[in-house]
């Protein structure tokens, strides 16, 4: 062929419109929920066919890791050490096992398994003073996309030995295993012993040291067994150790592929209980402030059955945002609804609190890929009714965006928003509609659905952070993830 043809050939396809982009699959899925495996009431086949009648594609499976509370004391933490936990999944490899053997008999909803972590608590208080407080056993992450049992089992988290490094407190906690060299010597060696039987008689007899050997003993093996691998987390329970073992772990997550959601930041837990004399209490106050603290974690939950602040328009998430469009946060933290469920108590359905992810086919991957890029919005809804955001672009040019993704838009540039909001069932129900620029509500309008409106300006060249929010009555809900546009 010669280098005219090419040419030729090489204009002709230049000429020719470029295909549309791949049409995104809407997956509702609803993160955040437990299983049989861990505290949940229903086994992986029940969640299935609950998500089944809800029309749920894909299921978020949060099961509980380490879920346990130690309390020891200094020197020999080990050997003294008192635990009080909950179901966990265990062994990382059988859990993840037992996901993918469900999910090859049931394919049609997509079961992503992942955990909830606490990545530290503290003390305070005394078993002294008979009154005892530990904090932040429910200042929770969840983790999702590690596949490797072995990653998973090594998360840096309080309590996991599988995490830490040999530190002096590994020889505290190791010393006391000694105990069973002497033990072992008081129950081996005879001592000779003169034993005197009435008046000025005395019997000569060989005995072994039992009691005092079996004590030496049993304390050596204790320490062993409640040591082994005398692996120390580092972390520590004696006091406050702020935002850094929960950067940590974000940090982790994050080299390892995987993604990070603060769990209901906004939540508070607060209860006591009387163990013997000494009166043990539990708080989780809440911690919105700390995912200002921390970076490059992917989303928080901003929808859930509580009340929320850190969402709303001008609050902490608009100031984040605002941060991560000036440069000065390498990441943008994305919003979802989340679920938290366990079973049925109280009236709990699996259904109410989902979020959307537009992926590009429904797969883990694509799913989690839509994750990662903010391609998601978070829908509170009745079983009877829910809105939906069909639409959210923003355009300039011939160039369209949607969530999570930046438009390029140099001063002067007009910049056309797009937004429509459905309702489930297809019918006209109020809606409130508000559109929000860097924090304030730019334009609020009132109407019903099928809704439908279009918002022209001129771009005058600084950064822009808009974002959706939809309500109607009986708290149906809409929150869109944002759209950057920057000159």
């Amino acid at each position: 062929m010669t280098r005219a043809a090419l040419l030729l050939l090489l204009l002709l396809a230049l000429a020719l419109p470029a295909s549309p982009a791949a049409a995104l699959e809407r997956v509702r899925g609803v993160v955040h929920v437990h299983s049989d495996l861990s505290t949940g009431d229903f086994s992986l086949e029940g969640l299935v066919g609950l998500a089944d009648q809800q029309g749920i594609g894909a299921l978020f499976l949060s099961e509980n890791f380490l879920a346990r509370v130690d309390y020891s004391l200094p020197p020999f933490r080990a050997l003294t050490r008192v635990s009080r936990g909950e179901r966990t999944v265990g062994d990382p490899a059988r859990y993840l096992a037992r996901v993918a053997e469900v999910r090859a008999r049931l394919p049609h909803v997509l079961l992503i398994p992942g955990v909830e972590v606490v990545p530290h608590y503290y003390w305070t208080g005394s078993p002294f003073a008979l009154d005892m407080t530990v904090h932040n056993v429910q200042k929770n992450l969840l983790v999702f996309g590690l596949t490797d049992p072995r990653a998973l089992a090594a998360l840096p988290v309080v309590g996991n030995g599988q995490s830490g490094a040999y530190t002096v407190q590994s020889i505290a906690d190791a010393l006391p295993s000694l105990l069973v060299v002497p033990g072992i010597v008081l129950l081996a060696r005879r001592r000779t012993v003169r034993q005197r039987l009435g008046r000025g008689a005395v019997v000569v007899v060989q005995r072994r040291a039992w009691g005092l050997g079996l004590v030496l003993c049993v304390l050596g093996v204790t320490a062993v067994v409640r040591g082994w691998p005398f692996t120390s987390d580092g972390l520590g329970t004696a006091r406050d150790l702020g935002a850094a073992p929960y950067q940590a772990l974000i940090d982790r997550v994050d080299a390892l592929g995987g993604v990070t959601v603060w769990s209901l930041p906004e939540a508070r837990d607060i209860g006591e209980q009387q163990v013997g004399p000494v009166r043990v209490s539990w708080l989780t106050e809440p911690y919105a402030d700390d995912l200002l603290r921390t970076f490059r974690y992917t989303a928080f939950g901003a929808v859930y059955e509580d009340t929320s602040t850190f969402e709303q328009p001008g609050g902490s998430w608009d100031r984040l945002l605002g941060e991560f469009v000036r440069g000065e946060r390498s990441r943008p933290a994305w919003a979802l609804a989340e679920s938290a469920f366990h079973g049925h108590t109280a009236g709990k359905q699996v259904g109410p609190i989902q979020t959307v992810f537009l992926a590009t086919e429904k797969s883990d991957a694509a799913v989690l890929d839509a994750f990662r890029r903010g391609r998601m919005y978070a829908v509170q809804r009745t079983p009877q009714l829910g809105l939906d955001l069909t639409e959210f672009s923003a355009t300039a040019g011939d160039v369209t965006v949607g969530m999570g993704e930046t438009l390029q838009a140099p001063a002067g540039t007009p910049v056309e928003v797009r937004i429509a909001v459905d309702a489930s069932d297809g019918g006209r129900h109020d809606v409130r509609v508000s559109l929000i620029r860097n924090g304030r509500i730019e334009a609020l309008e009132r109407g019903a659905t099928p809704h439908r409106s279009v918002r022209r300006e001129i771009a005058d060249g600084t950064p822009l952070v808009l974002r959706v929010e939809a309500r109607a009555a009986q708290a149906q809900r809409v929150l869109s993830n944002p759209i950057f546009v920057k000159p």
